[in-house]
C-alpha cells in the first residue's frame, strides 16, 4: 500500500522539517494520536491549538466523500475511506507544504511533492480533452505514485493534471447545464477589467466524464514549491477569538499578526464583498479564499487571489427572485444574509461599475451553458437589478435597512 507504515507511526512534515509524530488507524486512516514533540510554529495553522484541532485538519484535508463519485470509485478499489487514501498518499497535497512519512521511510520532499514530481492521477473521475484554442495532446504520465485527487477540496467533480508543465485544476458541474463553469470565466471577465486584485483566471475545456463529454472549467495552480495557501478556516482556527470581535474582525486580526497590511487585507474583502454581490456568489465559505504563506519564513505574503466564483448568477434557482427577495439571499460567509455583507464595506468604490461585463457578453457565454432562452434572460435580468442596487449603494443608501422594491 502506498504510504503504508507497518507500524502505525508516522512523521508529520513541513516541507523536511518533522513537525511530531503521529500514530494513524490503517483502516479508518484516522490519526489516533499526537506525539509529545511538537514543533508549535510549524504546525498546520488550522491544527495548531490542540492534538484534536490537528485531528480535525486532516479530516477536513481529506477529500470530501460529497465529491463527485468519489466515494464510489474508492469503494471499488478497496479504500475504505477518504481519510485512507489520503494516508495512502501521504497526505500530499498541491495547496501546501504539509504531509506525513512513514518513520521507517527515507523519503524527502524532494522525492514526493507534486509541484515538481510530475503525477499521473489515474483515480480521478475526469480525463482533459481541450481548451478554448482546439485540441491538444495532455501528456498525463509521470514518475510520482501519490495522486492529488486525496486531498481536493469541494463537492465538484475535479481532477489535477499537467497542462505545459503548470499544475492545473480541472471541474466539472452539477446538473445537466455547465452554468458553474460559465459563471467562472464571466468572474474571470470582471476580475480582469476591474484590475483591482489577483485572481484566478478560468477558461472553458472539454472533459471526458463518465456521463460523456461534458463542458467544464480550467485554471492553474496558484500555489507553488515556496508559496502555500493557507484557507481562512484555518486562519480563524489558528488562535481563540475574542468575544468583542466579529470573526470578519478576528480574521483580519490574524492577517496582521500574520505580517499582512491591514488596509490591504481590508481592501481585498470589501472588494470580494462587492464583487461576490453583483455576480449572486452565494458560496464564499471559509474554505474559498484565505492568504499566501512564505514557506521557508512561515510569514504571510498576501491574499490569495479570488476564485471558486460557479454558485454565483441565481445558478441553481428554479425561478429568478422576485425584486424584494434579492435583499434576503442566503450565503455562506461571514454573515447568513448575501446583503449584510455589505455592512462591512466602508469604500464601495472599489467596485467600478463602468467596467462590468456588460449583459449581452455575459448573455454570450451562458448560451454556452446549456440553458434556455428563458433562463438567460431571468438571469441578466437579476444581474440588472444587482447592478441597480449597488448603485443606490454607492449612492450612499444602506439598502440593508429597507426592503427593495
Amino acid at each position: 500500500m502506498i504510504g503504508d507504515s507497518g507500524s502505525g507511526l508516522y512523521y508529520l512534515l513541513h516541507k523536511d522539517d518533522i513537525v511530531t509524530m503521529v500514530e494513524m488507524d490503517p483502516v479508518s486512516g484516522q490519526i489516533t494520536r499526537v506525539g509529545t514533540k511538537v514543533r508549535k510554529e510549524l504546525l498546520p495553522p488550522g491544527g495548531s491549538m490542540s492534538p484534536d484541532a490537528l485531528r480535525a485538519w486532516w479530516v477536513r484535508r481529506a477529500v470530501p466523500a460529497r465529491q463527485g463519485m468519489i466515494r464510489n470509485i474508492l469503494q471499488q478499489q478497496g479504500i475504505p475511506s477518504t481519510q485512507t487514501y489520503l494516508m495512502m498518499n501521504c497526505g500530499l497535497s498541491l495547496s501546501d507544504h504539509y504531509w506525513i512519512r512513514p518513520v521507517e521511510s527515507s523519503l524527502g520532499w524532494e522525492d514526493v511533492n507534486l509541484f515538481t514530481n510530475d503525477f499521473r492521477d489515474d483515480i480521478g473521475e475526469m480525463q482533459f480533452l481541450h481548451g478554448d484554442d482546439g485540441y491538444e495532446t495532455l501528456d498525463l504520465t509521470g514518475i510520482s505514485v501519490f495522486y492529488p485527487s486525496a486531498s481536493t477540496q469541494g463537492e465538484l467533480q475535479k481532477k489535477w493534471v499537467i497542462r505545459e508543465e503548470k499544475r492545473c485544476l480541472i471541474k466539472g458541474n452539477y446538473g445537466d447545464t455547465c452554468q458553474q463553469s460559465v459563471n467562472e470565466v464571466i468572474a474571470t471577465r470582471l476580475h480582469e477589467r476591474q484590475g483591482r486584485v489577483p485572481f484566478v483566471r478560468y477558461e472553458l475545456c472539454e472533459v471526458m466524464t463518465a456521463q460523456g463529454i461534458k463542458t467544464g472549467c480550467i485554471c492553474e495552480d496558484f500555489a507553488d514549491n515556496a508559496i502555500e495557501f493557507i484557507p481562512a478556516y484555518d486562519i480563524v482556527c489558528s488562535a481563540k477569538k475574542d468575544n468583542a470581535l466579529s470573526e470578519y474582525e478576528h480574521f483580519i486580526r490574524l492577517c496582521t499578526r500574520g505580517g499582512l497590511e491591514e488596509s490591504r487585507v481590508r481592501s481585498f474583502l470589501e472588494y470580494q464583498i462587492l464583487t461576490d454581490f453583483v455576480l449572486t456568489n452565494t458560496d464564499r465559505h471559509f474554505n474559498n479564499f484565505g492568504v499566501l504563506r512564505d514557506s521557508a519564513s512561515l510569514s504571510l505574503v498576501g491574499m490569495a487571489p479570488v476564485f471558486d466564483t460557479g454558485n454565483s448568477m441565481f445558478w441553481n434557482c428554479t425561478s429568478l427572485p422576485l425584486s424584494d427577495s434579492l435583499l434576503s439571499i442566503p450565503v455562506s460567509s461571514f454573515r447568513r444574509k448575501e446583503v449584510n455583507l455589505l455592512r462591512y464595506v466602508t469604500d464601495h468604490t472599489l467596485l467600478d461599475i463602468e467596467k462590468l461585463p456588460r449583459e449581452d457578453e455575459i448573455g454570450s457565454l451562458l448560451g454556452k451553458a446549456n440553458l434556455a432562452d428563458q433562463q438567460i434572460m431571468g438571469i441578466l435580468t437579476g444581474y440588472r437589478k444587482k447592478i441597480d442596487l449597488l448603485t443606490k449603494v454607492q449612492a450612499g443608501e444602506k439598502i440593508w435597512n429597507y426592503e427593495y422594491k
